[in-house]
């Protein structure tokens, strides 16, 4: 009876996703792309909605930059922005990077884990950690830039929230998460994690 039960809640797991969860998937990626994107992620630090409904300057650059109207969420168009960004500065072509250019998280996850090499899950800087509500595809996306102890990170998060002066604020931010705890109800689907090349071809 008993291994009935540990089978029974073995496979509730699995069904739930949480065994699938813990992936981590690395993409090759320029160096110098990488770095330069990491520098352009930090500037959008501090970025505020105009009137916390996904809107404003900046909000419209990050969903332009991968085919969407301002309005819809953008947590996952910030961060490709930031490598389009990089591209731009850096005068190499926009194939070169690195994740699939989608305003989804889950999209960015499951390219890199069709296309990304399977690695052990360990959380490094420049590390995309994503959330997935539940079997939909929708769920949330933030790049980490510094790794603590027991799972804790720091990253930045396009398209969340700060209590500044007893105001809530909607823009880009610094969070504090763990790679194995859950989010508002989402649960992690993995990480998307690069590595470097110092390879660099310009036009």
């Amino acid at each position: 009876m008993r291994k009935f039960l540990f089978i029974l809640s073995l496979y509730s797991i699995i069904i739930s996703g949480s065994l699938f969860s813990y992936e981590r998937y690395v993409l090759k990626c320029f160096e110098p792309l990488l770095q330069k994107s990491r520098d352009v992620l930090i500037k959008q630090v501090g970025t505020i909605e105009q009137t916390n409904q996904n809107d404003g300057d900046m909000i419209k650059k990050y969903l332009k930059s991968v085919g969407l109207r301002e309005g819809y969420p953008y947590c996952a168009a910030g961060q490709y922005y930031c490598f389009k960004k990089a591209i731009e500065i850096l005068g190499c072509e926009e194939n070169r990077i690195p994740i699939k250019r989608s305003g989804l998280a889950i999209e960015i996850f499951n390219h890199s884990k069709k296309f990304g090499e399977r690695t052990v899950y360990k959380a490094q800087v420049d590390d995309l950690i994503i959330w997935r509500k539940g079997s939909t595809p929708f769920g949330h996306i933030e790049r980490i830039i510094m790794v603590m102890e027991k799972g804790w990170v720091k990253t930045v998060g396009f398209n969340t929230s700060k209590i500044i002066d007893n105001k809530r604020f909607e823009g880009v931010f610094i969070k504090k998460r763990n790679i194995y705890h859950r989010l508002t109800g989402m649960t992690i689907r993995g990480l998307t994690g690069f590595k470097p090349n110092s390879i660099i071809k310009f036009q």
